[in-house]
């Protein structure tokens, strides 16, 4: 479980609104310090995305909050669902598990899409179901831009109907052994979710506030009957995880659509259920500041999307889905690949560099003495032998200054050795233990050894006729391999040690 964070901002970018939230842990609760919403102008003329950011820096403004990351939602209608059942999988194998479901049930190329899953009810020791949910890369992409438009970034991009699940889930206002669903009416669709015992399902259409306010009982009855249509399908592919009496026993109301007249007294005719108002702040504590500002934004139940993503990161939910989970992994294991090279290249600087300053240092207590005595040859001729025996000493230390200075000559070879190895280094391929050793003889070769990991033996063979292509190896040859497992992914992860010749300058 991923540590929690101290506090959070949320943004909601609808049709016709813009909500901001941030929550904070204070003291055991979590706390609303600061809300805004914005309207967005509906002149056609206008350029949205502009607009769009410009109010969002506004809320910024007039929330005093400086540029920071933000948790966003994305509409359901944008998105992909899909719910699987499994059988009895060990945790170790569930991540591959689910990958493989997620390849047989997205309808697109998975180079083509950004997707996660999560478990819907994990403490269940039989068969487990779970959500799957993916989006077009694009998508992802155009939002990531807006939001650093304004200067914000973003590490959570979540699904709006899980959002307000979790809304509802955390503020616990509702019994969660009988049928009931969430109607999620926004601007142009609505999100219809059914949860039961821990399980939930998700359809969204577009039918919603504009339509209704349009067609007025004509737009109320057609979303009347995709709530109807909706039901229908989810007891068709329940089957038998569904209730036996086929009926809601609560209906709760959110989004900024379902406060328009009569959608109230609508549903309890069509399926005689009055329906709970939603209220994403009921577990909150509300800051003195902030419960004036509160009142004056309208309806709370329009806040229950950007409530459930504020709470992401903050509190332990039902649901946790990120779109960007899987890039999120991939910069920190880059960043990781660069730490190990440079700090490899570092330790073979810093030895090289300690090597040298050791013989210069033996070098010259060694020659002070040997001046001293050659000053007392003179006058003391019978230490003839012993001086001639120093003197061949010093011949030796000389032979030895030189080996030192041709090793320190070869530094800059191992610093461009190292920065070609991390230049040429395959993204799937990373070093975790590098020496090397120079011969003690001029226009010798040296000897680089070099033990690693890769995520298939493809990916090592390349690596090695890489090295072999580089002028500064020689008799470049793998000396083993391995598979195993990685402890934190469970991705099978293949350890391989390579030794090589290195040319030295004057070889």
């Amino acid at each position: 479980m991923a540590k929690l964070k101290a506090s959070s901002i949320a943004l909601d970018i609808g049709t016709h609104f813009i909500k901001l939230v941030e929550l904070k842990k204070e003291k055991g609760s979590i706390v609303l310090t600061r809300i805004g919403i914005k309207e967005i102008p509906k002149d056609s003329k206008l350029d949205r995305d502009k607009i769009t950011g410009q109010l969002v820096s506004e809320l910024l403004l007039e929330n005093n909050i400086k540029p920071n990351t933000v948790n966003i939602t994305i509409s359901g209608q944008s998105v992909f669902v899909r719910f699987v059942k499994l059988l009895q999988v060990k945790e170790d194998k569930l991540k591959q598990t689910m990958k493989f479901e997620a390849q047989n049930q997205i309808p697109f190329s998975m180079n083509e899409v950004m997707w996660d899953w999560s478990l819907l009810d994990s403490d269940k020791d039989s068969s487990r179901r779970a959500v799957i949910v993916a989006i077009k890369k694009n998508l992802v992409e155009e939002i990531v831009s807006r939001l650093n438009s304004v200067k914000l970034s973003t590490e959570l991009i979540d699904v709006a109907p899980i959002s307000v699940y979790n809304c509802m889930a955390f503020n616990e206002d509702f019994n969660s052994q009988d049928l009931g669903a969430i109607l999620d009416i926004g601007a142009k669709s609505t999100n219809f979710i059914i949860f039961n015992k821990g399980n939930i399902w998700i359809r969204s259409f577009p039918i919603a506030g504009e339509r209704i306010e349009e067609a007025k009982e004509q737009g109320a009855e057609e979303l009347l009957t995709e709530v109807e249509r909706s039901l229908e399908y989810y007891f068709m592919q329940a089957a038998e995880d569904a209730p036996q009496e086929k009926k809601l026993t609560q209906l709760f109301l959110t989004g900024g659509g379902s406060v328009m007249e009569n959608i109230e007294a609508s549903l309890i005719s069509k399926f005689n259920i009055k329906p709970n108002i939603m209220d994403p702040f009921r577990k909150l504590r509300v800051s003195k500041d902030v419960f004036q500002k509160l009142q004056a934004c309208g309806p709370k139940n329009q806040f229950s999307t950007v409530v459930g993503a504020a709470l992401r990161g903050i509190a332990d939910l039902k649901i946790e889905v990120n779109f960007l989970k899987e890039a999120l992994s991939e910069k920190k294991s880059s960043m990781q690949k660069r730490i190990y090279a440079g700090l490899s290249m570092a330790t073979g600087a810093l030895v090289l560099i300690s090597f040298s300053v050791f013989m210069r240092q033996d070098y010259y207590i060694k020659k002070i003495k040997l001046d001293k005595v050659e000053e007392m040859m003179e006058t003391y001729r019978t230490y003839e032998p012993k001086i001639k025996k120093i003197q061949e000493e010093e011949n030796i230390l000389r032979g030895e200054i030189d080996t030192m200075y041709q090793t320190v000559s070869s530094r800059a070879v191992w610093l461009g050795i190292f920065k070609a190895v991390s230049e040429m280094l395959p993204k799937d391929v990373w070093i975790t233990d590098l020496s090397g050793v120079i011969s003690i003889e001029k226009s010798s070769l040296g000897r680089m050894d070099m033990n690693g990991k890769a995520l298939s033996y493809q990916s090592v063979n390349n690596f090695v006729s890489s090295l072999k292509a580089l002028p500064s190896f020689s008799d470049v040859r793998p000396v083993s391999s391995s598979v195993e497992n990685d402890t934190d992914t469970g991705e099978e992860i293949v350890k391989f040690s390579i030794t090589m010749d290195v040319v030295l300058s004057g070889s």
